[in-house]
């Protein structure tokens, strides 16, 4: 039988019964009802060791709301530092992109035949070697 920890109030002596009496009509017996006690009537004291462990625990928690805090700064700034880095990126590359857009314009063979022609040089195919290493 399981145990609920509630305790009944049980009187330590047994009352006397009396005597029914032909006289007296005899009562019925009605339940007793005893005043019920708050369980928490009286509160501990809260020892030596519990107090520590209050404030040990309290410790703990403080510290780790800190590092929570300091961790989501220092992620917020490292996604700061990302993201002005991935725009220098973006910034050299746009510039790579232009650089190398102008020296294909230079290296052009219809640019490169203006400036002979101005120059005053002719293209002759049959003086035309290609020579491969």
């Amino acid at each position: 039988m399981a145990q609920n920890n509630l305790a009944e109030a049980v009187p330590l002596t047994q009352e006397p019964q009396q005597r029914p009496n032909i006289e007296q009509p005899q009562r019925q017996a009605q339940p007793r009802v005893s005043p019920q006690r708050h369980p928490s009537s009286h509160k501990l004291p809260v020892s030596k060791f519990e107090k520590c462990l209050l404030t040990a625990c309290g410790l703990v928690l403080a510290v780790m709301m800190v590092c929570v805090v300091s961790s989501k700064i220092a992620l917020t700034n490292a996604q700061h530092n990302l993201q002005s880095i991935n725009n220098q990126i973006t910034t050299v590359q746009n510039h790579n992109t232009n650089a190398q857009q102008q020296i294909n314009e230079l290296q052009s063979r219809s640019r490169l035949d203006k400036i002979a022609k101005k120059q005053g040089l002719s293209l002759e195919n049959a003086r035309i070697r290609n020579v491969n290493k």
